[in-house]
């Protein structure tokens, strides 16, 4: 499961990038009760697949969400891209979950 997202984006280098491809981690907290979601973005799929290194953007997003298991489901991959898309989306990119 990965994030594309379509948008203007500019590396650091100042390069500008019209689209990225995002793995996201999930990570739950301690308590259960808040799911952490690290989008790591590469230029595009072929690159991830090249194995070549990620892009550094910066990105105005928590990426932190309150979790309830019972509510929310257990699969912690799925919710976390979810939220991760609704996130991007909210600071309005084009964001299409695309499955593996």
């Amino acid at each position: 499961m990965a994030l594309q997202i379509t948008g203007s984006f500019e590396l650091e280098s100042g390069i500008q990038l019209n689209e990225l491809y995002a793995r996201v981690d999930a990570n739950l907290s301690v308590d259960g009760n808040t799911v952490f979601a690290y989008p790591q973005l590469w230029a595009s799929k072929s690159a991830f697949d090249n194995n070549q290194k990620y892009v550094d953007v910066e990105i105005p997003g928590t990426f932190s969400y309150p979790y309830n298991r019972e509510t929310d489901g257990v699969d912690l991959l799925d919710f976390a891209n979810k939220k991760a898309k609704e996130e991007f989306e909210a600071l309005g990119y084009s964001v299409t979950i695309v499955d593996l």
